[in-house]
């Protein structure tokens, strides 16, 4: 025979359990008739507001492209102008010229320097582009979310087996 106690306990526990998958029910099915409402009233608008947006973009692009083609026949058009009549200059007459002499002394003249080269590797932009940008996490983020969700995983359970 069972015991009464252990009965009221365990249908406490079930009650409880009941009520949490309820509240939890309720929360999806609020959360998925909010999406409905936003699907049906707020998206519609959002999307309208975006195609006038890209109509007037387009808008713009075409009178700047209108403008740069009027531009553009405009200055291919040459006008006529006067031309002055070349005139007949005396060809260049060839002058030695010697270089300036320094006086420095010996010791005072500079030997061969160090210099420090810091070697950096050469990129251009299409690799750089190529390149997975480094958001996110990560692979150490990733293995501390999983540590701490499993310490977590653990300390929960530990803590309902004693309650």
């Amino acid at each position: 025979m069972e015991n009464p106690e252990e009965t009221t306990q365990e249908e406490g526990k079930n009650r409880s359990f009941v009520i949490l998958v309820a509240v939890l029910g309720g929360l999806l099915v609020l959360g998925i008739g909010a999406f409905v409402a936003w699907a049906l009233l707020i998206a519609p608008s959002i999307r309208q507001d975006v195609e006038s947006q890209n109509e007037a973009i387009f808008a713009t692009n075409t009178a700047i492209a209108i403008a740069a083609a009027a531009t553009e026949t405009a200055a291919v058009t040459p006008t006529p102008t006067d031309t002055p009549v070349p005139t007949d200059t005396p060809p260049p007459t060839a002058t030695p010229t010697s270089r300036p002499t320094t006086n420095t002394p010996e010791s005072e003249t500079p030997g061969p320097t160090a210099t420090l080269s810091l070697a950096t590797p050469e990129t251009n932009g299409e690799e750089n582009a190529a390149a997975v940008p480094d958001t996110g996490i990560g692979l150490m983020g990733g293995v501390a979310l999983a540590i701490g969700l499993a310490f977590i995983l653990i300390l929960v359970r530990r803590l309902r087996k004693t309650a």
